[in-house]
């Protein structure tokens, strides 16, 4: 083979190929923005674990309070969290007043001094898991942000809960 024979070989690889690794910057079919969120939770969760031990406030117990959902709209939120160290376990649920929005499941996660980050798994495998990030105000206050994920809505919204 000559030397003009393998770069025009060369130059149909790449032509047949323009659109294999990248498409304007970005993997083709990738859903960024559904990873958005689980980079912010995972980047929480290196931080958390880079504070003290003695610095994690007890989420031990029941908190009660509001969320705002993107989809759904004003709802209530019930979360029943135990806690060894910085690992938080539990249940929670959301309540909305059309009942078709309703969710819940157990949950997971990490609570450091202020921030705690969760993961909220669905009872239904048809419904929304979400992650969350959240800070201690004070002792028995909470607020913070979630965001969907496996959901093809990927509803988003704050909540703010107290300990009851």
């Amino acid at each position: 083979m000559e030397k003009g024979e393998t770069a025009i070989v060369q130059d149909q690889r790449d032509e047949a190929c323009t659109d294999c690794v990248k498409q304007e910057g970005r993997m083709p079919g990738t859903p960024w923005r559904r990873y958005g969120w689980s980079i912010v939770f995972a980047l929480t969760v290196a931080l958390l674990g880079c504070s003290g031990g003695d610095d994690a406030p007890n989420l031990t117990g029941t908190w009660t309070g509001t969320i705002q959902d993107s989809v759904a709209g004003t709802g209530t939120a019930l979360f029943t969290f135990s806690q060894t160290g910085t690992n938080v376990s539990g249940t929670w649920q959301f309540t909305f007043q059309t009942p078709t929005n309703n969710n819940g499941g157990n949950l997971s996660g990490t609570a450091g001094d202020p921030a705690i980050a969760l993961t909220l798994f669905a009872a239904q495998s048809q419904a929304c898991s979400f992650t969350v990030v959240a800070n201690f105000d004070d002792d028995d206050h909470v607020t913070g942000t979630y965001t969907a994920f496996n959901c093809t809505l990927l509803p988003s919204g704050s909540l703010d809960v107290h300990r009851q």
